[in-house]
């Protein structure tokens, strides 16, 4: 095994170094900048590519095969027949394209394969830290002081990213410790669209369920497509009440920012990096008051563009949660999918351990107004306590948007067959043990697993969302259900969110929550922000209800203070009250807070930031992401940006941005309005795309004196016109 998998990286390695070709021209697409693009140029005309032409988002389906020619540049005839013109300026390096917009569509987010920017070598450390001291008036109750340190590190050399996350830990009975929560070293290989890694990580969720790993994987990178590959993507709608920040959070992480003026907003261009998982629009306005809203997601993972693949190989060891006493068995998984024409996918896979195999074999289709969908089958065999077992499994999977409404379906079948005992890899390892046998075990006489979500869009004010999931059983009347409904509005001043939720287990009775909660902006403050008082009300049908009263908001000229106050009520339970306050500074930020309940008491203190280390020196910042952006102007310290709230540049001009979108455009703009009345900016905005894990160097001129005329040049002018002929 460790010999296949260093053979595997050694001839990964070897093959991961590329170099571009042609000249780094400036090009300047139908008025928009598209920042330095490696080009060949034939005399006056540039070579296009096919893949440069779709991330500009030109038609090219109408085109014949043989508009190409034998170095992949689009013909001179094509030239013609798309009325596309060029204007080359060797001394300048700038190369200038006017593409008619029928020719151009409307919702393409490309990849700008030709900017793709592996960034800076640096590195740095992201951390959070707390500290609570815990007091109580009973003598059972725990009390002392506890702290907890998370650190996020990464290295970057070249395209080379080295990542490990360790924590650092105390209770409050004095035990401590130090342990890794993930470790791993990665890189991207561009020309096969794909992210190779050896270290922690996931199998994705594509075909087979995901399973956690040590080991060394080579998988497709299905962002580094063009959205227009994608066949489905979903809408988001929200409304701002001022120029406001708008970030998508997946699993914990940032994957989508965008800024927004204010009033309604629609979101057409992103797609969720995981095909599975909750979506967390936060809105952030300028007053720096956030408001919240979950989306259910689940998408169509079995497609794939006509003529591309998509693959993944892993070898590695399974990785149980920390403190796990589960088996580490080493396993193989390898799958393909392949664009077959325009509407089919075929794919396949296979999953290899001791004990264990299985297979799995299905289609794809894409029918465009009608949806998408996907069907397949896994089989899998293997060994129980000397007993040999066979299972399989039928998935249907179907996904559609309807534009005109506003509405997004998806939905998931599972089907066993009866007679059979399939299991997942994972349900292999974690499910078998000395004290439970197939009498006991209840994905036995599993039968159908259904799942249904449902996203509705009332107005760009209103949302709906609709989640069902059932599992029944053979031999049983029993089933698991669960159901929520959520209704999310914004009415003037008013946010209101309500939700219903009803669970039932297979053994047990209903369970019925409905919760309502009203948020108001409160009038603005002279010196600081816009309040918010929020009102909370939960009812559960075999459980207390509970109250919750707060307000909330921020202070200061730059909404840098951040306050937050609330109490809870709860019949037959002790009053909490809740109250901090946050600081939001260059560097990072500082929350102090304090609970009680009844005669327990907790004080805490949260501090966490960033430290990045480059050739330049040291720049501190505040919390980030995986992807960076590191901002220079020059001598210019105080400019703020637009891409993150309360950070700007030090006194070397310098700025961390903490969270961009890989394989996209990422727009930077600075704010500059600090700036004293005699300066101006001559460039206030940058488009960079930097690769997965890349720290981005972001280049801005430093601010100069504004241009004062003097009288004397008023006065010719003003002669001037007057001479002139009428």
């Amino acid at each position: 095994m460790k010999f296949w998998s260093l053979t595997f990286l050694i001839i990964i390695f070897a093959y991961c170094h590329s170099a571009n070709a042609g000249q780094q021209l400036w090009v300047i697409v139908n008025n928009n900048y598209k920042g330095q693009i490696f080009l060949e140029m034939d005399g006056e005309e540039p070579c296009l590519q096919r893949d440069l032409l779709e991330e500009w988002g030109v038609k090219l389906r109408q085109l014949p095969e043989d508009s190409w020619s034998a170095q992949g540049c689009l013909s001179q005839a094509s030239f013609e027949r798309l009325r596309i013109q060029s204007w080359y300026r060797p001394d300048a390096g700038l190369l200038t394209i006017l593409i008619p917009d029928k020719f151009i569509n409307a919702r393409q987010n490309g990849v700008n394969t030709s900017r793709w920017d592996e960034g800076i070598n640096a590195f740095f450390t992201s951390y959070r830290a707390s500290y609570a001291n815990y007091q109580s008036d009973s003598p059972y109750a725990e009390t002392g002081d506890s702290y907890n340190l998370e650190f996020d590190n990464g290295i970057n050399y070249g395209p080379w990213r080295l990542r490990y996350q360790n924590t650092v830990w105390r209770d409050t009975e004095g035990k401590h410790g130090v342990y890794s929560r993930q470790a791993n070293l990665y890189r991207s290989i561009n020309s096969w669209r794909s992210q190779l890694l050896a270290g922690d990580s996931e199998t994705t969720d594509t075909l087979f369920d995901a399973v956690p790993f040590r080991g060394i994987t080579l998988v497709t990178d299905e962002a580094m497509f063009p959205d227009s590959w994608r066949p489905f993507s979903p809408w988001i709608n929200g409304y701002a009440r001022s120029h406001a920040e708008v970030t998508i959070s997946q699993n914990g992480m940032t994957v989508y920012r965008i800024h927004v003026p204010p009033g309604p907003f629609v979101i057409r261009d992103f797609y969720p990096p995981d095909n599975n998982g909750t979506l967390q629009l936060t809105v952030k306005e300028s007053d720096g008051s956030e408001s919240s809203r979950y989306l259910p997601w689940s998408a169509m993972p079995a497609l794939v563009h006509e003529g591309n693949y998509s693959y993944e190989l892993v070898a590695g060891r399974y990785r149980p949660w920390r403190g796990s006493d589960l088996a580490k068995p080493t396993f193989l998984q390898a799958t393909l999918a392949r664009g077959i024409t325009p509407t089919l996918t075929l794919y396949t896979g296979t999953q290899h351990a001791d004990q264990y195999d299985s297979y799995l074999a299905g289609a794809g289709l894409h029918l465009n107004s009608l949806g998408s969908f996907s069907v397949d089958s896994t089989w899998s065999r293997y060994t129980s306590y000397a007993e040999d077992y066979r299972g399989s499994v039928w998935r249907l999977r179907y996904a559609r948007t309807f534009f005109n409404s506003g509405t997004n379906f998806s939905a998931l079948l599972r089907y066993y067959p009866a007679g059979q005992q399939f299991r997942a890899l994972e349900e292999k390892i974690t499910q078998p043990s000395a004290d439970y046998d197939w009498l006991f075990d209840e994905t036995k006489n599993r039968l159908l697993t259904q799942e249904y979500w449902i996203n509705h869009y009332l107005n760009e004010e209103q949302s709906l969302s609709l989640h069902y999931t059932q599992q029944n059983w053979r031999n049983t009347s029993g089933h698991r259900r669960y159901i929520s409904l959520s209704y999310q509005a914004n009415v003037g001043d008013w946010d209101i969110s309500v939700w219903l939720g009803r669970s039932r287990e297979q053994s047990s009775r209903s369970e019925t929550t409905l919760g309502i909660t009203l948020s108001l902006a409160l009038p603005d403050i002279p010196g600081g922000g816009s309040p918010s008082l929020s009102y909370s009300h939960n009812l559960a049908s075999h459980s207390d209800p509970s109250e919750e009263i707060g307000l909330s908001g921020s202070a200061l000229s730059d909404y840098s203070l951040r306050y937050d106050l609330s109490a809870l009520h709860t019949p037959h339970a002790d009053n909490q009250y809740n109250a901090s306050l946050g600081y939001q500074y260059n560097a990072g930020e500082a929350t102090i807070s304090a609970y009680r309940e009844g005669g327990t008491r907790e004080r805490r203190i949260d501090v966490r930031g960033s430290v990045l280390a480059h050739r330049n020196g040291i720049t501190l910042g505040q919390e980030i992401s995986d992807t960076m952006a590191l901002i220079v102007v020059p001598n210019t310290p105080g400019i703020g940006n637009y891409q993150q709230f309360g950070v700007k540049t030090n006194a070397k001009g310098e700025a961390l941005v903490g969270s961009l979108v890989p394989w996209r455009v990422n727009r930077l703009t600075l704010d500059s309005w600090q700036l004293p009345d005699d300066l101006t900016l001559p460039m206030t905005e940058r488009g960079v795309v930097p690769t997965k894990g890349a720290i981005v160097r972001a280049m801005f001129l430093p601010a100069e004196k504004k241009k004062v005329k003097d009288e004397d040049e008023d006065d010719d002018e003003d002669a001037d016109e007057e001479d002139k002929p009428e």
